[in-house]
């Protein structure tokens, strides 16, 4: 990769709590099924491990209580939320 392309990278692709949120919540969709592989046939559905990145996502709410922007802990809170009720709907 040459230094264009890495500068144009960096400047769309910044670390940020949104990004590393996003990050977990990919986690616990792909594990519920939620996202396709490329791939992978069938299903891949592991309710353990997306249990495990919802508490993930739990913990970093509790460990972050009170340091985060308005956003952010709507952004949080609401992804917590989505993760709970899309494992619930699969645990059924």
């Amino acid at each position: 990769m040459d230094n264009e392309s890495k500068a144009d990278l960096s400047s769309i692709v910044s670390p940020s709590f949104e990004s590393l949120v996003s990050s977990v919540y990919s986690a616990v969709l792909l594990n519920l099924g939620e996202i396709k592989v490329k791939g992978v046939g069938g299903m891949n559905e592991n309710l353990e491990i997306a249990k495990f990145n919802i508490g993930l996502l739990k913990m970093l709410a509790e460990k972050t209580k009170g340091n985060l922007t308005e956003e952010e802990n709507s952004y949080l809170q609401g992804v917590i939320l989505n993760s709970e009720e899309k494992f619930r709907d699969h645990s059924l």
